[in-house]
């Protein structure tokens, strides 16, 4: 019943402002909870008790009224709501030129209370969402029948294979509230956009993790399918982001894991797409849009893939090389030669020196070091080295 008071405050505000009488709005105890004259308010309303009980409007002249306590001239109307009668309409002045307004007015707060409730669903819906995906993404270890509760509760499968989407949109909501933008109301858009970016309607899972991370379990039939997904995850992640600069949400970080059989097992996914974010965000890759699908993505990964016993072996190999006092320069001509397919011609031009004072310095490094600096497979080694110690030397 509190709810409906809080309906009937709204609908008395609302119609006060375009109905030439005075309304009243009671509960199911004869209670009014709602006057357009506040005097009225929290007092007992004689008829509303037997428009009540008769379930239909009664109509309520001068001569009725005149010895009734708290009653006006008008109509009242019963309030239904899913077959049951929670409470009455009462509309003041002559009956005869407020009757017409009855039905009108008793449906449109029928109607309003309507949308409040199916609000209130909507609401504990996503709530009930945003807690299940923490659950299952948060957690190392899930319980498998409080999982099949929740897919049973929101009515989504648990065999599906799926993969994780994360959008990370930093403090945007935080901003939008100091803006006084309803925080809600933005995630809810939010949360639709990714869907339409993503081309993902049934059985998906579209939720806030927190105010900073919205994620999305996208569905796929099989690997194949994943694999088609991952080939249009740039181009949709640019049409999100287009989108979301609508709401004023103009830095994000997406990411996408890898596929996973069942919904137990998108804690890995979700993991790994959040190690894509960190990863893309410690180096400063862009476009800000990582998958391990992306070469490009892979490219930059691997130095850092190197465990750290392999590479203190390949350290020892060639100290000599960082013990130079031209380390950084050859480490850069070195990086920026193998970027460029090892063409001579092409890095001298990118670095803006002579060729020969390129191939003076990749001779020096071949010198030091003993790598070839012909041969692509040592290369390689070297380039992994120095391009992680390239990274780090430029983030610190």
């Amino acid at each position: 019943m509190n709810e409906f008071i809080h309906v009937a405050q709204n609908v008395v505000k609302a119609v006060s402002k375009i109905l030439p009488f005075h309304i009243s709005l009671s509960d199911e105890e004869g209670y009014i909870i709602g006057s357009s004259i506040p005097e009225r308010i929290g007092k007992l309303h004689a008829p509303s008790k037997e428009v009540l009980e008769k379930d239909s409007y009664l109509i309520f002249n001068e001569e009725k009224v005149k010895n009734l306590p708290n009653v006006l001239p008008g109509v009242a109307v019963p309030i239904n709501f899913d077959s049951s009668t929670v409470g009455v309409l009462g509309i003041i002045g002559p009956p005869e030129q407020v009757e017409p307004y009855a039905q009108l007015i008793s449906k449109y707060i029928e109607m309003r209370w309507q949308e409040m409730v199916d609000e209130q669903l909507e609401e504990l819906n996503n709530k009930t969402l945003e807690t299940f995906a923490q659950y299952i993404l948060l957690n190392n270890k899930t319980d498998h029948l409080r999982v099949e509760q929740y897919c049973k509760m929101l009515n989504i499968s648990s065999a599906t294979k799926r993969f994780c989407i994360v959008v990370d949109i930093g403090d945007s909501l935080i901003n939008t509230v100091q803006n006084k933008t309803p925080i809600e109301q933005l995630k809810k858009r939010l949360a639709g956009c990714t869907q339409k970016a993503f081309n993902s309607n049934q059985n998906v899972i579209c939720t806030f993790l927190n105010t900073e991370k919205l994620v999305l379990l996208k569905p796929v039939q099989s690997e194949d399918d994943y694999m088609a997904a991952l080939e249009q995850f740039e181009t949709q992640s640019q049409h999100l982001t287009d989108m979301f600069k609508t709401y004023q949400v103009n830095h994000i970080f997406i990411a996408a894991g890898n596929m996973r059989d069942t919904i137990n097992q998108m804690n890995e996914s979700y993991h790994e797409a959040e190690s894509l974010i960190k990863f893309g965000r410690q180096h400063n890759i862009s476009p800000q849009v990582y998958s391990l699908h992306n070469w490009d993505v892979l490219k930059e990964m691997l130095p850092y893939q190197i465990n750290n016993h392999f590479r203190e072996k390949i350290m020892f190999r060639i100290h000599s090389l960082f013990d130079d006092d031209d380390f950084p320069e050859l480490m850069r001509n070195f990086l920026v030669y193998c970027d460029n397919q090892m063409n001579i011609s092409q890095s001298a031009k990118e670095l803006y020196i002579h060729r020969n004072t390129l191939n003076y310095r990749l001779k020096k490094i071949e010198r030091i070091t003993s790598v070839n600096i012909k041969d692509f497979e040592q290369c390689i080694i070297l380039y992994l080295v120095l391009k992680k110690y390239d990274k780090s030397f430029s983030l610190n």
